[in-house]
C-alpha cells in the first residue's frame, strides 16, 4: 500500500507554493512520463460581509477554471491555466438595496516546476500570470520541501511575488496530509501571506480537505477554506476532477 498511497497523497500535498490561487500542481516523481493533466475545478465563496462608507456589504463569489500539466521528466513539468470568475455584491444602506454583478476571465496563467530528489524532494517554481484585461502581469517564484513518513506527510513552502502594477507580496505555508488508505487521502494547511508597501494587513488561510482516486485516470479533490484579514473573514469551497489520459 505504501507505493499507491504515496503517489495519490503527492497529487494533493502542498508541495507547491500557497495561494494567491494561480498556483497549480507540482510534478511527482510518480507522474509517467509525457503524461497531461486536466482539472475542472468549480469554486464559490461563502457571503463575505464588509462595512464601507456606502453601507453593509454582501458578496458571494464563484468560478470555473481549467488546467493542463505536462510533465516532461520525472522531475520537471510545464502548467497552464486559465478560467472564469463571476460575483455578485449586495449593498444595504438603511432600508435601501443595491446590487450589481461582474463576470470576468481570470487571464492565462503558465509556470514550470523542477523537484529535486533527496529526503526532503525540495522544488523550485516559477508561474507568469498574464491578464486577459489591463490588470497587469505578475511573476511568482516559489520554492517548497516536502516529507514523507508513511501514512503521514509534511510540507512547506516559502513563496514572492512581483506585479507590474501594484506591490510585491510574500507568502509561507506549512500543511500535513494523511493517507487514509490506497484511495483516500485528507489533508490540512495554513497560509499567511503579507503585501507590501501598502496598508494592506496580513491576511492567513486555513485549509481542509481531501482527494479520492476513482482509478489510475480519474479523481476528486474537494477542499474548504477561511481567509482572516483584520477582522474581515470570509469561506470558500472549491471541487476539482482530475483526468489523466
Amino acid at each position: 500500500m505504501a507505493s499507491g498511497a504515496a503517489g495519490l497523497a503527492r497529487q494533493f500535498q502542498c508541495g507547491r507554493r500557497p495561494e494567491p490561487a494561480t498556483h497549480r500542481p507540482a510534478a511527482t516523481p510518480e507522474d509517467r512520463r509525457g503524461q497531461r493533466e486536466f482539472q475542472r475545478q468549480r469554486r464559490v465563496r461563502a457571503p463575505d460581509l464588509a462595512g464601507t462608507a456606502a453601507g453593509t456589504t454582501s458578496t458571494l463569489a464563484g468560478g470555473l477554471g481549467i488546467s493542463a500539466t505536462y510533465n516532461g521528466t520525472e522531475r520537471f513539468a510545464v502548467t497552464a491555466s486559465t478560467g472564469i470568475g463571476a460575483a455578485r455584491t449586495q449593498t444595504l444602506n438603511g432600508e435601501a438595496v443595491s446590487a450589481a454583478g461582474d463576470v470576468n476571465w481570470n487571464g492565462l496563467n503558465v509556470g514550470a516546476q523542477y523537484t529535486f530528489g533527496g529526503r526532503y524532494a525540495p522544488a523550485l517554481g516559477l508561474e507568469v500570470a498574464l491578464p486577459l484585461t489591463g490588470n497587469g502581469w505578475a511573476v511568482t517564484s516559489s520554492t517548497s520541501v516536502s516529507l514523507l513518513r508513511d501514512p503521514v506527510i509534511l510540507d512547506g513552502t516559502l513563496a514572492a511575488t512581483w506585479r507590474s502594477e501594484g506591490s510585491p507580496s510574500l507568502s509561507a505555508g506549512a500543511g500535513v496530509g494523511f493517507v487514509v488508505n490506497e484511495v483516500v487521502t485528507l489533508r490540512a494547511d495554513v497560509v499567511q501571506s503579507l503585501t507590501f508597501g501598502t496598508l494592506a494587513l496580513p491576511s492567513t488561510a486555513l485549509g481542509l480537505g481531501g482527494a479520492y482516486k476513482i482509478n489510475e485516470k480519474n479523481s476528486l479533490t474537494a477542499r474548504t477554506t477561511l481567509n482572516v484579514t483584520g477582522g474581515r473573514t470570509s469561506s470558500g469551497l472549491s471541487v476539482s476532477y482530475l483526468y489523466r489520459p
